[in-house]
């Protein structure tokens, strides 16, 4: 393949090793060899040997202009504050300090060396795809998505385009535009989706509420039978847990479904669950929901363990009406969640 499909993400390649750095951490290295594998100019693919020559010599030209780095490093953070913690040195500078602040400076020029070594690599395969596979996997865990590189990359071409003016033609900007969707590609599959990133407080990932939701639609017109059911099979396999619920304490598990008492138990049941599936893309909500079933449940004494047998219990049961694999593992890590929340692992 011509220099290697996904060869270029130049601008975000060096963004990367640039905000990769761990918190605190008072340096920045950036590799200055380059290993080069040659790639035949003949080959086809998504940048051409014509390509990669308007690449090289566009950031040449670009590169010149020392207020380049800069201004490429400003205009990311200022249109995207969000993405200025990731830069634990200057983390809290004012945006309006930072293009005299030395430590961002500092590291708009690094992003200039980072670029420099990329953009004179084009042709190298072996360097492309260890640098993708670095940069995705060391930014996984950092929760970098996809579209954080693909906004770096719009920025970076515009940029370019004001630095270059007339130089910058329709030919040179589809070839940065090629570059750079071909590298985001690349380093995304290394990457998280946004989907996938859990949210701090609630620990739950907008993939697993979706799952959930939707499976949840599907079956919760009988959520009141699939609850009981979950409470025979219960108290069947543990009957001290039936113990807990004093209206009904002592009513023989066969004798419960009809019980007045059992059937308000199971409806009260039923609706809390309902509320909670319902809650859990309003992050206030569910927070409160689980703070009032921790301290409602606390007062009675009723320990870990029960909660963690119904929730196997529930799983056995979506299962059991055709929920999918797929859609049992959100339920997994909701689940754990709720349990979690209602009932801490005592140390």
């Amino acid at each position: 393949m011509a220099s290697f499909k996904i060869a270029l993400l130049l601008g975000v390649i060096a963004f990367a090793n640039a905000c990769s750095q761990a918190p605190g951490t008072t340096t920045t290295t950036v590799t200055t060899t380059v290993t080069t594998v040659s790639a035949d100019d003949g080959e086809t693919g998504i940048l051409t040997a014509h390509e990669r020559s308007l690449i090289r010599k566009t950031w040449d030209q670009a590169r010149k202009d020392g207020d380049v780095p800069p201004k490429i490093l400003f205009r990311f953070v200022k249109a995207h504050p969000e993405y200025q913690k990731m830069f634990s040195k200057f983390a809290n500078v004012p945006q309006s300090e930072l293009m005299t602040n030395g430590n961002f400076l500092a590291q708009a020029y690094t992003i200039l060396a980072g670029l420099n070594v990329v953009v004179q690599s084009l042709s190298s395969q072996e360097l492309m795809a260890n640098q993708l596979n670095a940069l995705g996997g060391a930014h996984k865990a950092r929760g970098a998505t996809p579209i954080m590189f693909e906004q770096f990359g719009t920025v970076l071409e515009e940029v370019l385009a004001e630095e270059l003016g007339s130089g910058f033609t329709a030919e040179a900007r589809q070839a940065w535009k090629n570059g750079l969707t071909a590298l985001v590609v690349g380093i995304a599959k290394n990457l998280k989706k946004s989907e996938d990133l859990a949210d701090p407080q609630t620990k739950l990932t907008p993939h697993q509420i979706q799952d959930v939701q939707r499976s949840w639609e599907n079956i919760r017109n009988g959520r009141n039978a699939l609850v009981s059911s979950i409470f025979v099979k219960l108290f069947k396999e543990t009957p001290r847990i039936q113990k807990y619920f004093a209206k009904f304490g002592t009513v023989a598990v066969g004798s419960l479904p009809g019980n007045v008492e059992y059937e308000k138990q199971v409806a009260l049941v039923a609706d809390r669950l309902d509320t909670m599936i319902a809650a859990m893309d309003d992050k206030l909500q569910l927070l409160g929901n689980i703070n009032y079933m921790k301290y409602t449940h606390s007062e009675r004494g009723i320990p870990r363990g029960p909660w963690e047998d119904f929730g196997r219990l529930l799983l056995d049961t979506l299962a059991a009406n055709g929920v999918s694999s797929d859609d049992l593992d959100s339920w997994k890590g909701v689940l754990a969640v709720f349990v979690n929340g209602v009932a801490p692992r005592k140390d």
